[in-house]
């Protein structure tokens, strides 16, 4: 993360006027937050998918693209828009405009859509209509999106299916659009398909027969964005039901601006429709509803049905795109997309999606039935889920030899920053075939320094960050878990270990980092830091369980014995009875630093490890204390007042907008002045302490869950998903430091918390402590080569589970489980269909582990039931 201009020293001192004083702090941050117990009892509710009217569409904006395939928006009124598909890397943010907001010009970085949402814009004209004849022969025409005039229209979104219902007693025909496209988790290259599925169904409640035709149409653009219109001839080509939109260059010799074949935006769309009865045309049809710019023509598509009374059609679209020229960032050798090494053209990505419709519809429908067939609330696993959609923005790209790459926000900060990917858990339980290109290209490749174990955290660029550091060393043992074997850690493991010495050379032998310590607030700290040395402590917990998997006893020996000193350090150095703080090195009085300030991230070593399967890393009373702290002195029931006396800050929260601030100072010995040094160079970045940010905040919330604190967490997470409530604003976008920021990614780590969910692919581990209705629990899991859902069912007197495979294999040997108080089973007997499965159970710390007696192998459409007495 980093700011986009430093401001004058003047204008910065400016802000300070008026920061809180400790009078001001228990008016500004209640420890009574006065939540509604309606609010409070939301939380847990399982509640049902919101439905979007009216004014709460015009904001909504889901990708409905490819992953690393440029970013579509499906609009709440079911239009297409945004197309951000023309490797525009120049601009930053998802229309690269400031917005005016309390006196400044606010840039796309600093949240420029959160304080002026975008509405519905597009470059090109694209969309579809339904024509029906009445009785009478009378041809009508509706457009299937707001300027329709449909009396009722509806949204529903579950990333990353997107459903739109038009009504009106005026039409005949009901009409129900599913959008998206490709989504199957593990299947990365049908996941990354430059491509959108608009799937409609066109019902007849009438008793009478109703002909209808369904209208599509697309313009031509190629080149639009880089070609003045008369040096390009564009070209509209028709073959059978798919319009093709391509150009050429208009003379036999080409200048400016470049060689047409490389120019960002020249490439290929299509349009289609999977009917044998549909047809293209070169111009579209009917031409009254659209107006084509000169030399930009439209085709279409169009398919004509009579619907007999009672009965209902589909007809699917499929629009596609094909622009391999992308070069975002400051390399210019990095060329290409990757989806361009596996298609010709926009054509041969619909004419494959047509061919492989069926299964590829399945599967993705498969995913969202799984996903969303659960006992947890919906608006959770709407929210946690939907950040997903990340990956498939101009954040994130595939190039064409395949490496992953990626911004921090769309056109900001480059180079997959390590300590902004570092937050994200959805990436790597989803696709994480992503997350181990990144460990061995990236990360322990052309980052990775092979005489000091250091990791640069922006790639070829920048230098090293402890919190990248450490997290990429997390990183690598969650990726090995998500595996079946050593294949993928044993050959990275001698650079791994480096790493960890290059952390273990800044501890000065008390288990703390000491020295310069960089890191994602973009300044470097020195001193004693309970946060970075918190994640150090983690990587060491990480370290020590690769090394134990590899058979290395010694380095795993080494790394316990520092970790356990390291424990011991934080509590009797940096813990003040409350939460965690910072010990300030004298040399460097200048340097920003939280001080005695109850910062977010304190304790988010042992977030990370209870993410990774790893256990408790730092005490529990003291650990819970600090979260309790971060509850008391950090939740902000409105920023209003607070940013009102707290000036330095973007804005990413609004007055009246809940959530948790970076960083607070409850204590007189330091305050926000105090934390901001005295270096012009670096007081800038101080105003993050005042900042809400999703992803820290996604972090605190997945951990106050798994140490219990299941309210306080989700209230946490439902403060963010009100804050991007449709009615204000694009709820697909969480911004910081630009559009569909990285680390929000998060998220999905309060989906597994929820869960309670720890796997270990090579060993054959799943486990499963529900922390939200353990009597009766259902959700989503994923593994090493397959997914699909996990059910319980217990009380003090039995205990019944079943793992229900949807996709994929399963290797399991022991499958971990979480008793009701009072019930100690002593028996255990299992069936996959009419087979048997013997176990024995051990009793472990806080839950019972089942291990079967032969490897069990499970594949998509077998179910393992599992009885406990």
């Amino acid at each position: 993360m980093r700011f986009a201009s430093i401001p004058s020293l003047l204008l910065f001192l400016a802000g300070f006027q008026g920061s809180a004083a400790a009078a001001d702090f228990v008016h500004l941050i209640p420890a009574d937050k006065n939540l509604a117990p309606t609010w409070i009892a939301s939380l847990t509710e399982r509640g049902g998918p919101e439905v979007c009217r009216g004014d709460s569409l015009k904001f909504i904006g889901m990708p409905v693209g490819g992953l690393c395939a440029g970013l579509v928006y499906l609009g709440g009124d079911g239009q297409l828009w945004l197309w951000d598909i023309f490797n525009d890397a120049k601009r930053e943010g998802i229309d690269g405009r400031p917005s005016p907001f309390d006196g400044k010009n606010v840039p796309p970085r600093d949240g420029a859509a959160y304080v002026a949402p975008r509405t519905e814009s597009s470059p090109l004209q694209q969309g579809f209509a339904l024509s029906w004849k009445s009785a009478g022969g009378v041809e009508s025409t509706r457009v299937l999106n707001r300027s329709g005039g449909w009396a009722d229209l509806s949204f529903i979104g579950s990333y990353p299916v997107g459903r739109v219902s038009y009504r009106d007693p005026a039409v005949p025909i009901n009409v129900d659009l599913v959008a998206y496209s490709p989504f199957i988790p593990l299947n990365l290259d049908d996941s990354s398909l430059p491509a959108t599925v608009l799937r409609y169904t066109l019902a007849n409640p009438s008793t009478t027969p109703v002909s209808v035709t369904l209208f599509g149409w697309l313009e031509n653009v190629v080149g639009a964005q880089t070609c003045p219109s008369a040096e390009i001839r564009r070209i509209n080509k028709v073959n059978g039901a798919t319009f093709l939109a391509t150009a050429t260059p208009a003379h036999a010799t080409w200048t400016p601006p470049a060689p047409f074949r490389s120019l960002r935006d020249v490439g290929t769309m299509a349009l289609t429709l999977l009917d044998p009865a549909a047809t293209a045309s070169a111009t579209t049809t009917p031409p009254s509803l659209v107006a084509a710019v000169a030399g930009r023509p439209i085709g279409g598509v169009r398919v004509e049905k009579t619907i007999p009374p009672g009965s209902a059609i589909t007809v699917t679209a499929v629009i596609a795109w094909h622009f391999p020229n992308a070069a975002p960032g400051s390399s210019s050798d990095k060329l290409g997309r990757e989806y361009a090494t596996r298609f010709a053209d926009a054509g041969a990505v619909a004419d494959y999606v047509a061919k492989n419709f069926t299964r590829l519809d399945a599967e993705t429908m498969r995913w969202s039935r799984t996903w969303n067939d659960s006992t947890l609330p919906q608006w959770a696993l709407d929210r946690t889920f939907l950040n997903t959609s990340i990956l498939a923005t101009t954040t994130a790209y595939r190039f064409a030899d395949g490496r992953f790459w990626a911004w921090e926000g769309i056109g900001a900060c480059e180079g997959t920053c390590t300590h902004v990917w570092g937050y994200g858990q959805a990436m790597g339980r989803l696709f994480p075939a992503l997350e181990r290109d990144l460990r061995i290209r990236t990360d322990f490749g052309l980052a990775f320094n092979d005489q000091t174990g250091d990791i640069r955290f922006r790639g070829e660029h920048g230098g090293g960050a402890i919190d990248g550091q450490a997290m990429c060393i997390l990183r690598t043992w969650r990726e090995h878990t998500m595996t079946t074997d050593d294949t993928f850690l044993r050959p990275l493991w001698p650079k791994v270990k480096l790493a960890m010495e290059y952390l273990i050379a800044k501890d000065r032998g008390d288990g703390l980092l000491d020295g310069a310590q960089h890191n994602t607030l973009d300044t470097d700290w020195h001193g004693q830091v309970a946060w970075l040395s918190g994640l150090y402590h983690a990587a060491l917990r990480a370290s020590e369980a690769m090394a134990a998997d590899l058979g290395d006893s010694a380095f795993a020996e080494r790394c316990r014995a520092l970790r356990l000193k390291g424990e011991h350090s934080m509590v009797a150095e940096l813990f003040n009875g409350e939460y965690f703080i910072n010990r300030l090195d004298p040399k460097f009085p200048k340097d920003i630093n939280s001080g005695t300030g109850c910062h977010i991230d304190q304790v988010f070593g042992q977030s990370w490890a209870f993410q990774a399967g790893l256990g408790r890393i730092l005490p529990e009373a003291e650990t819970r204390s600090a979260l309790k702290s971060l509850w008391r002195y950090n939740f902000c029931p409105d920023a209003g007042p607070w940013r009102a006396l707290n000036k330095p800050g973007r804005w990413y929260g609004l007055p009246g907008d809940a959530g948790l601030i970076m960083t607070t100072f409850p204590r007189p010995d330091w305050d926000y002045l105090k934390a901001t040094g005295n270096d012009p160079k670096k007081m800038w970045a101080a105003m993050y302490f005042n900042e809400y940010m999703t992803g820290f905040e996604w972090q605190v919330a997945g951990h106050m869950i798994n140490e219990g604190m299941v309210t306080e967490g989700l209230a946490i997470a439902r403060a963010i998903h009100d804050r991007y409530s449709p009615a204000k604003r694009n709820p697909y976008n969480e911004i910081e430091c630009s559009d569909h920021y990285a680390r929000a990614m998060a998220s999905y780590g309060v989906f597994t918390a929820l869960c309670g969910y720890r796997y270990h692919g090579p060993s054959g581990l799943l486990a499963f402590a529900p922390k939200l209705s353990p009597e009766h629990f259902k959700a989503a899991f994923t593994s090493a080569e397959g997914w699909g859902s996990y059910a319980q069912e217990r009380s003090a007197q039995s205990f019944n589970a079943t793992l229900d495979l949807a996709y994929g294999k399963l290797s399991l040997q022991t499958l971990g489980v979480q008793m009701a108080d009072g019930f100690t089973p002593t028996n255990v007997s299992g069936r996959i269909g009419s087979r048997m499965i013997t176990g024995t159970i051990e009793r472990g710390e806080g839950e019972t582990l089942i291990h079967w007696t032969q490897p069990i192998e499970l594949v998509a459409g077998e179910s393992l039931v599992v009885t406990l007495r």
